[in-house]
């Protein structure tokens, strides 16, 4: 294979900036509908390193010893890592990841080299590591606020839906939300509380106004008659491709949000997959864009798209507030999960 540095070498392992020891009982809940998954810690050791093409990357049989998965099964173009409570699986040539069946989109396509099933080292540095082991992730004070950004409105509809447009859902969603982390203790800044639009620009001040905060900004989505499911998006690390393929493309920049990457995709785990739990959703995954709000924020943050408004069958659903207070809760469970696995 061109480019491929026969002479492995050994490292050490990737982890995000500021780190502090874990627990040996990882708060991983977030994957397994609220059950602890009882996961042994890292390992010691070093890892083997291959470069293919200037990309560096590590092997499935790394990632099986530093995490202690019990099992590491290999068919075909298919690899599963397997523990008591945990399953990853990875596919050679695609960018598609399960960690106990949430979707993840990884920035670069899982290779194979002989013996070896490879996952790129940014990947792992800013994924799969803060996704199993959300208690080495130490960015700052614990977060007491939540900034609540209901997508669109005003001038701006948002997407036009079969029963209504975008921007009444989001506003709807995102006040019964705001209620929901207030029950659990948390303040809440709103960047709109009314049909008015607040440029992105003053989105991002109110969220970099906000101390020891997170940022949520709460959207439905278009994509078709048929299109059904829910996405939670991070943004992209720095030099990787966006998810969608329509907007590809690599970005060498490092934008203000890059900081909290770690901290980003770990909440978006913790808020996606509540909503797969708690909300039968289709899951199309977790996935990476650069979206302004998300570039220009200092608190980790994430994008929700609650459902497709474009779908009759999913947009009666979104319709019904009976729905939107159920989405509601589901991402204040995420939030509360995502802030307890931080204090393990």
């Amino acid at each position: 294979m061109a480019g491929y540095d026969s002479r492995c070498r050994m490292m050490e392992p990737p982890t995000p900036t500021r780190v502090r020891l874990c627990s040996r009982r990882q708060a991983l809940g977030w994957l397994a509908g609220g059950a602890a998954l009882g996961w042994a810690g890292p390992a010691e050791g070093a890892w083997k390193l291959v470069t293919v093409g200037g990309v560096e990357y590590v092997t499935a049989a790394g990632i099986k010893q530093f995490y202690r998965f019990a099992g590491l099964e290999r068919s075909g173009a298919s690899v599963a890592l397997r523990s008591p409570r945990l399953v990853l699986r990875l596919r050679s040539g695609s960018q598609e990841m399960f960690v106990n069946g949430v979707k993840f989109m990884l920035s670069l396509p899982v290779r194979s080299q002989g013996a070896d099933v490879l996952v790129s080292r940014i990947d792992l540095s800013k994924l799969i590591d803060p996704v199993l082991r959300p208690s080495h992730i130490a960015q700052g004070p614990l977060f007491t606020t939540v900034v609540v950004d209901p997508g669109h409105g005003g001038h701006d509809a948002g997407a036009r839906g079969v029963f209504g447009n975008e921007e009444t859902y989001t506003l709807d969603t995102s006040l019964r939300l705001a209620k929901q982390l207030q029950a659990r203790g948390l303040k809440v800044v709103m960047t709109r509380t009314g049909d008015s639009y607040p440029s992105l620009p003053q989105r991002v001040e109110v969220a970099n106004a906000a101390p020891a905060s997170i940022f949520v900004s709460v959207h439905f989505n278009s994509g078709g008659a048929t299109a059904q499911g829910v996405e939670t998006y991070a943004l992209a690390p720095q030099g990787t491709n966006r998810s969608r393929k329509e907007d590809a493309e690599t970005d060498a920049m490092r934008f203000t949000g890059n900081a909290r990457d770690s901290e980003n995709i770990a909440l978006a785990t913790a808020v996606h997959a509540s909503m797969l739990y708690q909300l039968k959703a289709v899951d199309r995954g977790i996935l990476r864009d650069r979206w302004f709000l998300l570039k220009g924020i200092q608190t980790p943050g994430i994008l929700v798209e609650g459902g497709f408004i474009t779908s009759p069958v999913e947009c009666a659903k979104i319709h019904n507030p009976l729905y939107r207070e159920r989405l509601a809760a589901a991402i204040a469970a995420g939030i509360m999960n995502y802030r307890k696995a931080l204090r393990r």
